[in-house]
């Protein structure tokens, strides 16, 4: 079967530039025996539409254009639920299962459990959500001559964050080393000999990856392609494995599976907020929830650095320094 399959992969990350929360890095991966990836508008159009389309379909798109002014939030929660679904994955009843489901460890690997109180696992999905996935068609993202196979999350909590911080000033190291985690397990599964093909947003804007790719993966042979504004494309190869990555801009809204990712990390990241969120309100209760970026979280942190710091707890593990 390896030798007639392609292994299909999409990355996406959510939570870069923020100062509280955490990074998010996803990995949906398909296999099909085509060519060219799968293509979820096209292949599932009676299922699957754009963000704001169809309204009785499930929407798969940039999170960024799913969630978007405060609203959407149930429309993202359904597409990740839709997700593992598709994956063979339970469906989770709290965001601890649900960190279980997407491999990306405990509330304590993720940093949350700092902001929770003991044994406590807040719900999820929001009801709204699940009530909207269960009125799309049984498994909706499910292709002909396609399947998704598996769904893989990274989560770089504050501390872990200034930790990668610490050892290179850099923001991007820290952004590369969580995708350099996806691609090395993407890579030990590429040993049963399937063809892998990675597609990822760029980093940044970033064209060029050689370097950071050889740190990585200083045991194997790596091909360059070209470095551009449009495309960035490496071959990761050795005697039985072969993975093509290819970085492309805006590959969130062009890419089904790169859009997926997008999707659970960004519902990852929310769900995070929300603990976070509701942790502080219950000490002040007219505090405004903060989605963590720059300017709004300089507010947020006016309010709760003096009960950090009479708790013992530093700025370094919830704020993030870059």
């Amino acid at each position: 079967m390896s030798g007639t399959l392609t292994r299909w992969v999409g990355i996406d990350e959510a939570g870069y530039g923020p100062n509280l929360g955490p990074l998010v890095m996803t990995a949906v991966i398909a296999e099909g025996p085509s060519a060219s990836p799968p293509d979820l508008w096209g292949d599932l159009a009676s299922t699957v539409a754009r963000a704001k389309g169809a309204p009785d379909r499930l929407w798969v798109d940039d999170s960024k254009a799913i969630l978007k002014g405060g609203r959407g939030r149930e429309r993202l929660e359904a597409a990740c639920l839709a997700t593992l679904t598709a994956a063979g994955r339970e469906l989770p009843r709290s965001f601890g299962n649900l960190l279980k489901a997407i491999d990306a460890g405990t509330l304590a690997d993720v940093e949350l459990a700092l902001w929770l109180d003991e044994d406590d696992d807040p719900p999820w999905p929001r009801a709204e959500s699940r009530d909207l996935y269960d009125r799309c068609l049984k498994n909706p993202l499910a292709g002909i001559s396609w399947r998704i196979v598996g769904v893989q999350t990274v989560v770089v909590g504050p501390a872990r964050f200034n930790a990668g911080l610490a050892a290179s000033p850099s923001k991007a190291t820290v952004h590369f080393t969580a995708f350099a985690h996806l691609l090395r397990s993407l890579w030990e599964q590429a040993s049963d000999g399937m063809k892998t093909a990675v597609r990822s947003d760029k980093h940044g804007g970033r064209h060029f990856y050689m370097e950071p790719l050889q740190a990585h993966f200083d045991d194997v042979w790596i091909d360059r392609g070209p470095e551009g504004p449009a495309l960035s494309r490496y071959t990761i190869k050795s005697p039985g494995r072969h993975l093509d990555l290819s970085l492309v801009p805006r590959a969130d809204a062009d890419d089904g599976l790169v859009a997926l990712a997008s999707i659970v990390s960004k519902t990852v990241r929310e769900g995070w907020m929300d603990a976070f969120n509701a942790h502080w309100r219950a000490h002040f209760p007219d505090l405004h929830p903060t989605a963590g970026y720059p300017n709004d979280a300089k507010r947020f942190r006016q309010v709760i650095e003096p009960a950090c710091l009479a708790r013992g707890l530093p700025s370094s593990l919830w704020w993030r320094a870059k």
